[in-house]
């Protein structure tokens, strides 16, 4: 099928390509169906270029979200989902579903400037999930679930 989107241009998008969030997203419930983009910059094993997707609206050409896997920032979830969630997602176990949050750009409006890095504004509470076997997802806020949030960062030992 051809999809027409204002990021994108035209696009022939395969049928079983397209990921179906059942209840929409939390910002608009009437899209329900998405096709994920993605353009490698640079090295995509390099963790200072991480890979960014857009999760591009279906039916809405204007509509596309900048999302990243916050775990390539260091930055992780343990997230207990409720069976029903599971249920939607066509999901046996966590094992099959990755974590993704929403983000733009802040270097234009930053007060904070980092030399070499591109500063992003990411929604950590309200994480997608995504199956990518079933190409179903979610969106989910935290707030409404049991969660742990992790920062791996580096251990600075005081030199005396």
């Amino acid at each position: 099928m051809k999809i027409e989107t204002t990021r994108f241009g035209s696009q022939e998008v395969e049928q079983d390509t397209i990921l179906h969030f059942p209840n929409g997203l939390l910002s608009d419930t009437q899209l329900k169906n998405f096709k994920l983009f993605h353009k490698e910059d640079g090295d995509s094993n390099s963790t200072q270029n991480p890979i960014v997707f857009w999760l591009q609206s279906i039916d809405e050409p204007n509509l596309a979200y900048s999302i990243f896997d916050p775990s390539l920032a260091n930055f992780y979830y343990d997230v207990s989902l409720p069976d029903e969630d599971y249920d939607l997602l066509n999901s046996q176990s966590s094992d099959e579903i990755i974590m993704m949050v929403i983000i733009k750009d802040s270097n234009a409006n930053s007060r904070v400037k980092k030399e070499g890095l591109t500063l992003v504004n990411a929604n950590i509470t309200e994480p997608l999930f995504i199956n990518l076997q079933s190409l179903r997802g979610l969106q989910r806020s935290i707030k409404d679930l049991d969660y742990d949030i992790f920062l791996n960062v580096p251990i600075v030992e005081a030199k005396n």
